[in-house]
């Protein structure tokens, strides 16, 4: 973590980059600002759950502008997926990506729409598919 009196400004980041930390089970974070300053971060592995979570509910709480430039869609390999019910009725969709999960709520119609894009994605395209 970074000391006390050297604060991390992420929106002076003009690069990111990360590193694993195997023997001390972390992940290391390093920004460099516009003015070349270098701050390093380092995320227990116990704590990026919390991370995974805060960031992404932070970037669902931004204003949904569209982008100037086309974003580019990140491509991350996930270890497992689980699909279950919540209490409310919503689908839990539950995504794992080595010590992080992050577990989503939807409305059943997307969960319903989940499933068949699902079943479609994992058939052989040669043959015949049917979806009811």
């Amino acid at each position: 973590m970074p000391d006390d009196d050297q604060r991390i400004d992420f929106s002076e980041a003009a690069e990111v980059t990360g590193e694993l930390l195997t023997r001390e089970n972390a992940v290391l974070i390093t920004l460099v600002g516009h003015t070349g300053r270098r701050s390093t971060l380092t995320i227990p592995a116990a704590d990026l759950q919390r991370l995974v979570s805060l960031l992404l509910l932070l970037g669902r709480a931004l204003p949904h502008n569209e982008p100037a430039d086309v974003a580019k869609l990140s491509l991350i390999p996930t270890d497992s997926l689980s699909v279950g019910g919540l209490p409310g009725g919503e689908t839990l969709l539950a995504v794992a990506v080595g010590a992080a999960m992050v577990g989503f709520s939807m409305p059943a119609s997307a969960a319903e729409k989940l499933g068949r894009s699902l079943l479609l994605a994992g058939s052989d395209a040669m043959e015949p598919t049917s979806i009811q």
